[in-house]
């Protein structure tokens, strides 16, 4: 539906939206003002989201959801039952007598009478049945007023929580203002009380948790610790500050191996030098290092240069050479005699390293086997140990948490009051005016809704595209309505205005059936309609009459004998010369037609006298009727009966060129324009043209539409006398 569509239906209905505006208007100051006057208190809560520093308390507690789930969680607690509860029981609201609203009481006396009438009527029922004991009495259960005060406080009670916010709004309906404000605040008192209760609680249980598990961690390592003096007691191993001692042992044998090895190999490197040197033993590493031998070796060097000096001077023989040569000859058995003892020196130090490193040697071997007994020992000995170790830690661990959490039993509770709620002064919610206009507001709406519903589901034609979407036929032109007042004026006042848009669109509907016609210009023209009211015969009259004084020969037949119309346009015929005279032989055809004095337009009406219309229609008489019109008659309108009504429109099809179909604007819905379309033969669907009646001035289509061109005058009509006249 366009927008255009939908303002101009709401104009139409303007007065039912009105009224229905105000009937809501008035219901809803009188619903306001019979419901009881409530006050609103607030107040705000903030609930700090902090992690328990604890791990055990996390433990003895459900994990606590963190974020906005935590405040969303305390919010769930504050709706619970056990807060109301304790609430209702301190305020004393179970005691508390409420006042009933006028509606209220209303209500619960028809519910009241409802019962009556039902228990009655049971009652009655039983006694009137043979055999059927009574029905017994409901016993009346004793009202749970705590339980109902609770109800009512929850259903009251309203809280509130934003997104990215930790602070939580409590909000209390009440009829008074103090009993609001004293439930807002006794609920986040309550609130408090109980969560610091619960958290002193939680670390009570936490901390005699924790010092059972202390005791029996302290008596694990003790008991542990026992172990390992009496394995040491058992084992026979000894410990020291820098380890064990049998670990001290070996690495001291170990290292006198070392040291003895050490000595034999620096002994046997001297010796193997003073054997490498041979003869020359004396000039070794240990022979020089003598300062025999270096002294020995001094005088040898000076008489082996004397010698040289001498033999340069004197002969072989000579006593002094064979002196000094005698005496370098001594000298080098001296030095060969302390080499000897140097080398047996050696060799004795060989001998005695040697001795030294088997003594460590075995000193070794036997520490060796001595500590591969004792490794087991040792580690089980570690193992032992490793575990006292680990069970101290844990008991250190365990002792840190004790005293946490003794500190953690003084701590400040997560929420507090951080808005307390303030006696309201003004009633809650809008006064009664503002809630009229409200529901005035709703009322425009609704029937607005329901107006453009019943529209859309009602389906109707609403505009010239619509019709040729539609049916797929070709439209003829829309007219418009006239007004109540009006309606059957417009054959009047295409002679008052010749020249106006409506007579140009009459005219164009008059070319339109010619064109329509299969084989040639149309003479015969039928006008029908899907149902009544859609002004086929106002557009039959009009377009008869306007078609005359245009200088036409027209005839019009009423062919609608079942429920004439053209009698309030152009009068009653005359007595004996209808429609139904003629076609029954009565009367003959010339003395039944009558001349319009304004347009010369001839008309054979009805008198509505015949009891089987259809029965004429196709009757023989009809057929020549029709036949002598058109050989004397220029245009031959028939205005006929609605197709959906009888089937007097079908039969009259036979006997036209063309159909003209009317179809009133937001009258007639589309599947009664379908319908009727499909009950003509369809050898006319090709010779049909539609027309879109009634239609309001602002919605025509301005493309099938005429709205005149020259002055509107009133011409001097020749008048057509009647045949045989």
């Amino acid at each position: 539906m366009r927008l255009t569509d939908l303002l101009s239906l709401l104009w139409r209905r303007k007065l039912t939206l009105a009224l229905a505006a105000f009937v809501t208007a008035v219901l809803g100051f009188a619903i306001a003002k019979s419901l009881p006057v409530r006050f609103a208190s607030e107040g705000l809560l903030l609930v700090e989201n902090r992690e328990p520093p604890i791990p055990e308390l996390n433990q003895t507690v459900a994990n606590a959801p963190a974020g906005m789930q935590r405040i969303r969680t305390e919010a769930d607690i504050l709706r619970s039952r056990r807060l109301a509860e304790e609430v209702v029981r301190t305020l004393g609201l179970d005691q508390q007598e409420k006042p009933e609203s006028g509606l209220s009481r209303a209500v619960g006396e028809a519910a009241d009478w409802a019962r009556g009438l039902v228990a009655s009527a049971g009652r009655w029922w039983s006694e009137t049945i043979d055999g059927l004991p009574p029905l017994p009495a409901e016993a009346e259960q004793p009202l749970d007023r705590m339980a109902l005060a609770i109800e009512e406080m929850q259903r009251r009670l309203e809280i509130r929580t934003a997104d990215n916010s930790n602070v939580v709004r409590v909000r209390y309906l009440s009829d008074s203002p103090d009993e609001a404000a004293q439930v807002v605040n006794t609920l986040m008192d309550r609130y408090i009380s109980l969560e610091v209760s619960a958290k002193r609680d939680t670390t009570l249980q936490a901390n005699e948790w924790l010092t059972e598990r202390l005791n029996a961690l302290r008596e694990d390592v003790e008991q542990a610790d026992r172990k390992i003096q009496a394995f040491r007691r058992e084992s026979g191993l000894l410990e020291t500050a820098q380890g064990s001692l049998g670990a001290l042992q070996l690495n001291e044998q170990q290292a006198r191996v070392a040291v003895a090895r050490q000595e034999l190999a620096r002994a046997q490197a001297a010796l193997d030098s003073v054997n490498r040197s041979g003869g020359r033993g004396s000039a070794s590493t240990e022979a020089l290092a003598s300062p025999v031998i270096q002294s020995l070796r001094d005088r040898e060097a000076e008489i082996v240069q004397r010698a040289a000096t001498l033999g340069q001077r004197l002969g072989p023989r000579h006593p002094d050479r064979l002196a000094a040569e005698a005496e370098l000859r001594d000298l080098q058995r001296q030095i060969a005699g302390e080499t000897g003892r140097i080398v047996a020196s050696l060799r004795r130090e060989v001998d005695a390293a040697r001795d030294r490193l088997q003594d460590a040697q075995a000193a070794l071997n036997t520490t060796t086997t001595a500590a591969r007994s004792g490794a087991q020992a040792e580690v089980i000995l570690a193992q032992l140990t490793r575990e006292a170790d680990a069970k101290r830690q844990v008991y250190q661990a365990f002792l840190t948490r004790t005293e946490q959490t003794r500190l953690a039993s003084a701590q400040f509770p997560a929420a507090r009051v951080i808005s307390p709620a303030a006696v309201p002064f003004r009633p809650n919610g809008p006064p009664a005016s503002v809630v009229a206009v409200f529901s005035g507001f709703i009322g425009l709406f609704l029937a607005g809704g329901l107006l453009v519903l019943r529209r859309m589901t009602h389906g109707t034609i609403n505009s010239v595209q619509d019709l040729v979407t539609l049916t797929g036929i070709q439209n003829a032109g829309s007219l418009p309505a006239l007004g109540s007042g009006r309606r059957r004026r417009m054959p009047g006042l295409v002679m008052e205005q010749g020249q106006s848009g409506i007579a140009e669109t009459l005219r164009a509907l008059r070319l339109t059936m010619q064109s329509v016609a299969g084989g040639g210009p149309a003479n015969t023209v039928l006008v029908t309609s899907p149902g009544i009211g859609d002004g086929k015969s106002t557009v039959a009259a009009s377009m008869a009459r306007l078609s005359a004084a245009d200088g036409l020969r027209v005839l019009l037949l009423e062919t609608d004998m079942r429920r004439p119309q053209m009698s309030t346009i152009f009068g009653a015929p005359w007595p004996g010369r209808s429609i139904e005279a003629v076609l029954n032989g009565e009367t003959r055809f010339e003395d039944a037609v009558q001349v319009d004095e304004r347009s010369g337009l001839h008309t054979l009406l009805s008198d509505r006298s015949s009891p089987n219309p259809q029965a004429l229609i196709e009757s023989r008489q009809f057929a020549e009727l029709i036949s002598r019109a058109r050989r004397e008659y220029h245009l031959v309108i028939m205005d006929s009966p609605p197709v959906m009504r009888v089937a007097d429109a079908v039969v009259l099809s036979q006997h036209a060129d063309s159909v003209l179909f009317a179809v009133g604007w937001e009258r007639a819905p589309r599947t009664m324009v379908l319908e009727a379309i499909r009950r003509l033969p369809r050898s006319m669907r090709a010779r049909m043209a539609t027309v879109l009646t009634r239609v309001r001035p602002g919605r025509l289509d301005p493309l099938g539409y005429y709205a005149g061109y020259a002055r509107s005058t009133t011409p001097d009509l020749k008048r057509l006398p009647a045949p045989g006249a």
